[in-house]
């Protein structure tokens, strides 16, 4: 993939839109957060993206503009997917946003073997709920292992 002048802030832009269109405040403050950049640079990134025909804008009014991955960008990732995505992973600080693309790679993974009925925002949401929960589940387990595997007073 042809990375833009910022290519952290791309590679956050697209990844995050690759699983669906966002709308531009909740997509550039997660940005912001996760890269500690400014507004401007993410706007200039949405920017050249929108430019380069992989993005598209899509504005219902001043307060409501959304973005989401055109045809063009989506073959993009797509073919490029797999062999990036180590990395993806290297370039992103974030741990938290790391989990997140982790869990959409599983969620795709699982829903390919499902009936199409699960493919639904519903069906996506209730299955991320239960891998959440699962996930908790498995911290707490190993915790409570690190705990009692640690030798007391010592």
């Amino acid at each position: 993939m042809v990375i833009s002048h910022n290519p952290e802030v791309t590679i956050e832009v697209v990844t995050s839109l690759y699983y669906g269109p966002q709308r531009a405040s909740r997509l550039v403050d997660m940005v912001k957060v996760n890269l500690k950049v400014s507004e401007p640079t993410v706007y200039s990134v949405l920017q050249d993206l929108v430019e380069r025909g992989l993005v598209e804008k899509d504005v219902r009014s001043r307060r409501n503009i959304s973005y989401k991955l055109t045809d063009a960008g989506r073959r993009l990732i797509e073919k490029e997917h797999f062999d990036a995505i180590g990395d993806i992973l290297t370039v992103i600080k974030s741990s938290k946003r790391k989990r997140e693309i982790l869990v959409e790679l599983l969620l795709d993974d699982i829903l390919a073997s499902l009936p199409p009925d699960f493919s639904t925002q519903e069906g996506k949401a209730a299955i991320r709920a239960s891998m959440d929960e699962e996930v908790e589940n498995l911290k707490r387990r190993l915790t409570m292992l690190s705990k009692a595997a640690t030798p007391k007073g010592g």
